[in-house]
């Protein structure tokens, strides 16, 4: 009897531990992805949210990034100011444009490798006091590739 219970136990561990060698097993993407997402602070009647998006650029630098605003959103959607930082807080040098449907970024400089970015989208405004959750299609350009490289769906809730 104790010996059944005793295989029982090998068997199912070892059959639990081949999805989780199979993860362990994959090479590491090789394309640039978003890390984290968030609104700061997360009410919707704050007069002046920040929304914060992180992307981990992996892969062939980045020369640009394309920020989709939700086709849900209210009849307003307003953006103050948007910055990107590196890891260590240090402003990366580059131009942007709001034209109400996308927030268009292009780097001065091409953002190598490695790097971590925040883009943060300062001043965040809507015209409805509703929480929701929003969803940004975001997409990036890498030199050489006349492309749009999907990146994700950064995900950003409001509570009221």
């Amino acid at each position: 009897m104790m010996q059944r219970f005793f295989h029982a136990i090998v068997f199912t561990t070892l059959l639990a531990s081949i999805p989780s060698a199979a993860f362990t097993q994959t090479p590491s993407s090789k394309a640039s992805s978003i890390v984290h997402s968030a609104a700061y602070p997360n009410r919707v009647k704050v007069v002046s949210a920040t929304y914060r998006i992180g992307i981990q650029v992996s892969g062939s630098p980045l020369s640009g990034i394309r920020i989709t605003v939700p086709e849900n959103r209210p009849g307003k959607f307003r953006i103050g100011q948007v910055t990107i930082a590196d890891r260590t807080g240090q402003l990366v040098p580059a131009n942007h444009s709001f034209n109400g449907k996308e927030v268009t970024i292009a780097f001065a400089q091409p953002v190598i490798a490695g790097t971590m970015i925040e883009i943060n989208l300062n001043s965040v405004r809507t015209s409805d006091l509703l929480g929701r959750t929003w969803l940004f299609p975001i997409y990036g350009r890498s030199i050489g590739l006349n492309q749009e490289i999907p990146l994700g769906t950064a995900r950003i809730q409001t509570y009221q």
